[in-house]
C-alpha cells in the first residue's frame, strides 16, 4: 500500500511539473518582444480619408513596389475604409490592411512592407504569424498564395521606380514565401484565419513583405517564363488566365449586390484583409 501511495504521489508531481513547465513556456513566448513594429496596425498618421494615397497612413507601413495596399481604420469618415470593410470586427483593436494579392487582367500585385525592430540572428528561430479573411464583399475570387518574406534589403522586387509591380515583372524563383498559407488550400474564410509557422534566420534580416510571393506550379511556371520572355498585352492576357484557373477559384460568398462594385474596370482579383504581424524569437 505505501509503494501504491508513493508511485501514486510520483505520478501526480511529475504530473504537477509537466503543467508547470507548459504553462511557463505558454507565459515565457508570449512575454517575449513581438518584433514587428505597430503588428496590428493600429497607429496610424492621420486617418484615412480616400484610398491609393500617395502616403500611407499607417506608421511603419508602406508598399514596396507600386501596388497600392489599403489601411482600413475605424477612425475614417469614409464608410468605405472603417464600416463597410467590417474593421470594426477586426481580428483585433480598430485597424487592419487589404491587399488585392494579384489582378487576373494585369497580374498586378499587392505587397505591404515594414522594417523590423532589429535584424534577425543568423540560425535563430522564430515564430511567424499573421490573420487574414477573406473580404467577401469586394473580393469575386479567392487564393491560396499568401505568406511571409524576410529579406536583408527593401527593394525585394528590384527599383520600384521601374514599375516591378506585376508578378512578371517583380516575380522571381528566390522571391518565395518564408512562411505561408497550405499550398493548394484556398483561403475562403469570412472570419479571421491564422497563418503561422517557424522560420529559422540566415541573418541580419531586416524587413518584413506580405502578400502573394512566387508559385512553383509548372504551369504557372511556364506561362511566368513565357510572358517575360515577351511581356505583350496578349501574353499577359494569356498569363492571366493560368493564374485564374490553377491559383484562383470564384469566390462562392460574394453577394451579388457587390459584383459591380470596384470591378467595373475589369479588375478581377481576390482581395484579402490582414491583421495582428508577429515576429517572437524562440528560445
Amino acid at each position: 500500500m505505501e509503494l501504491e501511495y508513493n508511485l501514486k504521489e510520483n505520478n501526480m508531481k511529475q504530473g504537477f511539473l509537466i503543467i508547470i513547465l507548459f504553462f511557463s513556456t505558454i507565459v515565457y513566448i508570449s512575454a517575449q518582444e513581438n518584433l514587428v513594429y505597430n503588428g496590428s496596425f493600429e497607429e496610424h498618421w492621420y486617418c484615412p480619408p480616400v484610398i491609393s494615397q500617395d502616403s500611407f497612413p499607417c506608421k511603419g507601413w508602406y508598399s514596396p513596389n507600386l501596388g497600392t495596399p489599403d489601411y482600413f481604420h475605424v477612425c475614417s469618415t469614409d464608410s468605405f475604409l472603417s464600416n463597410s470593410h467590417n474593421c470594426f470586427s477586426s481580428h483585433s483593436g480598430n485597424a487592419c490592411i487589404g491587399l488585392g494579392l494579384i489582378s487576373i487582367e494585369y497580374a498586378w500585385i499587392e505587397h505591404i512592407q515594414s522594417q523590423l525592430k532589429e535584424p534577425l540572428k543568423a540560425g535563430q528561430k522564430y515564430k511567424v504569424s499573421f490573420w487574414v479573411r477573406l473580404d467577401y464583399q469586394y473580393s469575386d475570387y479567392t487564393a491560396y498564395n499568401i505568406g511571409v518574406y524576410f529579406s536583408k534589403n527593401k527593394k525585394i522586387f528590384g527599383d520600384y521606380l521601374l514599375s516591378k509591380h506585376n508578378y512578371i515583372e517583380g516575380m522571381t524563383p528566390e522571391l518565395q514565401a518564408h512562411v505561408s498559407n497550405e499550398k493548394g488550400k484556398f483561403i475562403i474564410d469570412t472570419t479571421w484565419k491564422e497563418i503561422s509557422g517557424i522560420y529559422t534566420a540566415q541573418g541580419e534580416e531586416k524587413y518584413i513583405t506580405i502578400g502573394m510571393f512566387w508559385d512553383d506550379n509548372p504551369k504557372v511556371v511556364k506561362a511566368w517564363e513565357k510572358a517575360k520572355k515577351n511581356q505583350s498585352w496578349g501574353n499577359t492576357k494569356r498569363f492571366g488566365k493560368i493564374v485564374k484557373k490553377y491559383l484562383l477559384k470564384k469566390n462562392p460568398y460574394m453577394e451579388d449586390k457587390y459584383k459591380n462594385f470596384l470591378l467595373k474596370g475589369g479588375q478581377h482579383y481576390p482581395y484579402y484583409l490582414i491583421d495582428d504581424v508577429s515576429v517572437i524569437e524562440l528560445n
